[in-house]
Parts: structure tokens; C-alpha cells; sequence
């Protein structure tokens, strides 16, 4: 199990590294954006629209990353008071309920990017872009969140397995 893990880490990891790069591109957009605005007065059609749709694939394919590094907000000053076992569980339980609420996500996102797919849905901005490339990437990205909460439960029964926190 932990080999799967161990691979499903390094999944997760390229994951944020696409993350990384979609937000380069989304920078390069807004910069030629800025550039032909304002220097040359030729503003683009696409930039804005781009930017949107790469701004969803930014947020679900590093939210598992995120979630692995433990990058999240979190509630820290009654966080932090738990000690322990309590700490587990704790951990336990906010995993099942993200769970819970990543399940939801991947059904309805899934959902919504499975019509646009079948109605071949086109953005109703100037460049009519589809709409299934960025919507396809909420439920991947949620499924990922929820392999990783579930890596999670693992190690964290594990350590309340050994006896301690």
C-alpha cells in the first residue's frame, strides 16, 4: 500500500507542477495583455477568456498538491490545542468530511463537464471557446483531493494503530 502511495505522491507532485506552469502561461497572457493595451492600443480578445479557464485547471490540479503539503487554512488556535490521539481523530474526521464534499464535487463537475461534452457547449465570450477542457479538470482535480484525504486516513489510523499521534 504504501508503494501505491509513494507513486500516487509523485502524481500529485507533477500535478502542482502543471499547476505551476498553467499559471506561468496565465502570467505571459496577462503581460502581453498589458503590453498591447496599453504600449501599442491593440487589447486581445482571448486573454481574459484564457485566463479564465486556465485559472480552474490552476485551483483543481494543485488543490491535491495542496492538500499533501498541507497547505490549506486552517482554524490553528483550536487546532493547535489538540494533542495526540484527539489530533487524529480529529484529522480523521476532517478528511471523511472533505471526502464527503469532494464526492458531491466530482458527481455534479462531472456531471456539467459530461453535458458540455454532449452538447458540444462553446463559452459565450468573443472567442466561443469549449467549455469541456476546463470544466473536465474540477472533477480530476477533485478526485485526486480525494485520493489524497484518503492517503490521509490511512497513515492517520496507522499512527492511532501504533498508539499514539
Amino acid at each position: 500500500m504504501t508503494k501505491v502511495l509513494k507513486k500516487l505522491e509523485w502524481f500529485y507532485n507533477q500535478a502542482g507542477w502543471i499547476g505551476g506552469a498553467l499559471a506561468a502561461v496565465m502570467m505571459v497572457a496577462i503581460v502581453r495583455e498589458v503590453v498591447g493595451r496599453y504600449f501599442f492600443s491593440s487589447p486581445t480578445d482571448w486573454s481574459l477568456e484564457l485566463n479564465c479557464y486556465l485559472l480552474v485547471g490552476l485551483v483543481y490540479l494543485a488543490a491535491a498538491y495542496t492538500t499533501l503539503v498541507e497547505g490549506h487554512v486552517r482554524i490553528d488556535f483550536l487546532y493547535g490545542r489538540f494533542k495526540g490521539k484527539t489530533k487524529v481523530i480529529v484529522d480523521i474526521v476532517i478528511s471523511v468530511v472533505a471526502i464527503a464534499y469532494c464526492v458531491v464535487l466530482v458527481w455534479q463537475a462531472g456531471s456539467m463537464a459530461w453535458h458540455s461534452l454532449v452538447t458540444h457547449a462553446c463559452s459565450s465570450e468573443a472567442m466561443m471557446w469549449p467549455l469541456f477542457p476546463s470544466q473536465v479538470l474540477v472533477p480530476i482535480g477533485a478526485f485526486l483531493t480525494i485520493l489524497v484525504f484518503i492517503s490521509k486516513i490511512y497513515y492517520s489510523l496507522g499512527s492511532l494503530h501504533k498508539g499514539g499521534g
